[in-house]
Parts: structure tokens; sequence; C-alpha cells
């Protein structure tokens, strides 16, 4: 097993994610969607790409929103909250609707004060908040859906050795 790990982060997919994200997921060790992810189709995509998915319902993927039986059911078995470990740091992942429509990264350390990054969604507006423990990021949105950085947004996590690095990219 190697010593480095890719992880890609997306979020607020909104039914679409942009072709120029796809290579980057295809090339993961680990993929995370923050949720909005609005059609299961998405889920299947990223499942074909990394055999280790994690995503999380947002305030969008309600059951009640899709006609299908087999897309209800996938939707229902979201969890609004995902931990996991990573080594021996703790990650913890929601899409963030319920602490407000910009929620406060004071609540989010609050609520999650074991782990050592929280990722949410819902803003559409990337951020990678290191100022002080538990570190909070997100993607930014993936698909076309208001993407306030100007473009389709996501992260790459590189863990060599126990050292992490947070890449931010906004294809413009």
């Amino acid at each position: 097993m190697s010593d480095i790990m890719k992880i890609t982060v997306i979020s607020d997919t909104h039914g679409i994610i942009d072709e120029n994200i796809i290579p980057h997921l295809k090339n993961s060790d680990m993929i995370i969607h923050a949720g909005d992810i609005m059609n299961t189709n998405i889920l299947k995509q990223l499942e074909s790409y990394s055999d280790n998915v994690v995503a999380v319902a947002g305030n969008n993927d309600l059951p009640e929103r899709f006609s299908d039986p087999e897309d209800k059911e996938i939707i229902s078995k979201l969890s609004k909250v995902e931990q996991f470990n990573v080594g021996d740091d703790i990650v913890t992942v929601e899409h963030g609707d319920r602490f407000g429509h910009h929620p406060s990264h004071d609540d989010l350390r609050f609520a999650y004060p074991e782990s050592k990054l929280i990722i949410y969604g819902h803003t559409h507006n990337q951020v990678c908040d290191k100022t002080s423990n538990p570190w909070i990021v997100n993607p930014g949105a993936a698909g076309h859906t208001r993407n306030n950085d100007g473009g389709p947004c996501y992260m790459q996590i590189i863990i060599e050795n126990n050292n992490w690095d947070i890449q931010p990219f906004c294809i413009k």
C-alpha cells in the first residue's frame, strides 16, 4: 500500500458533475460528496471511479423528490452526517444546511471537536479554513448551479505520511 492517499471532495452537483472534474475523480483513492446530489446516477458514476465513496444527503436530497422507487431507496439510505477515519484522524462530512444558509465554523467545530477535518457544502462557496482545529473545508459547487466562485469547483486532499495538503480548484 502506498503512503500517499488522494481524496477528491465535491458538493452541490445538483444533478450534474462538470466534465472537467471527472478526470480528477477517476484518479482518486477516495471520493467525498457533501450533499445536494439530486441524481442517483451521480452516485453510480462516482462508485465506478472509486471503490471508496462517501456521500451525505443535502437539503435537496429528499426521497419524495424522486419518482423511481429505486432512486427513492438510494436517496433514503444516505445519512445526513458521515464520520470515518483516515489513519488515526477523524473526518466528518455533512451538508451543513442544519447550521443555516452560511454555516458558522464555530458551530461546526463545536459539533465535531474530535475531528481533524470537517467537510460541508450547501453554500456553493469554496472555503479552506485551517485557522484553528478542526479544519473546515467546503469544496464549492461541482455542478452548474449557482457557481458562486465563477465556475465548478472541487478540492483534493493529498495525505503523505500523515501530512495533509488541501488543494482547492475552480474551473473558470
